[in-house]
């Protein structure tokens, strides 16, 4: 009994009195932040990288072109140059409709998803898809509507030509002697 007694004591003892380790815990917060210089670093890397790999890829693309005409095969030379411009003329038309969509008032974020579903290789067609998609997903605002919760104004009523001129006698009239 009295070794339990001990070990309370000395449980109630560390519950009171923390270790240095378990005061420090505040004071260590630890800067997670990124120095701007080496982040720049790390990015000046990644593009030399990719700069690098393209170059490579590019390389690649010649020397199998020229190891084509090398050995005569036209078919495939023209096969692969009828792909490079398909694919240049699909890039330039999802550009076209991004750009379109943007043009419209759609963020980057919208745009991205609604490329997709813009219809059309021509502009008149491209502008009546958009024309359509827009009309069923209206464009995202930025600002709020400032009547939100005020009632509409209300509209003057009309008055007719002799009203004003009535009113106009009766302004000039006190200042005119008789």
């Amino acid at each position: 009994m009295t070794e339990e007694l001990k070990n309370e004591q000395q449980t109630n003892v560390d519950e009171i009195n923390p270790t240095d380790e378990s005061k420090n815990t505040e004071a260590q917060n630890v800067d997670t932040k990124i120095p701007y210089d080496r982040f720049k670093a790390k990015v000046d890397e990644a593009n030399a990288l990719k700069e690098k790999l393209a170059e490579i890829e590019r390389q690649q693309e010649e020397a199998k072109r020229k190891e084509l005409e090398e050995t005569e095969q036209y078919k495939e030379l023209y096969e692969q140059a009828l792909k490079q411009a398909e694919q240049a003329k699909q890039e330039a038309l999802a550009t076209k409709k991004s750009a379109m969509l943007a043009q419209a008032g759609y963020d980057d974020e919208q745009t991205k998803l609604l490329t997709k579903l813009v219809e059309g290789e021509t502009d008149e067609e491209i502008s009546e898809s958009i024309k359509l998609l827009k009309a069923t997903i209206p464009a995202k605002d930025n600002y709020g509507d400032p009547s939100a919760f005020n009632g509409a104004k209300e509209k003057p009523k009309t008055v007719d030509a002799e009203e004003v001129g009535r009113n106009a006698v009766s302004r000039v009239l006190h200042k005119i002697k008789l």
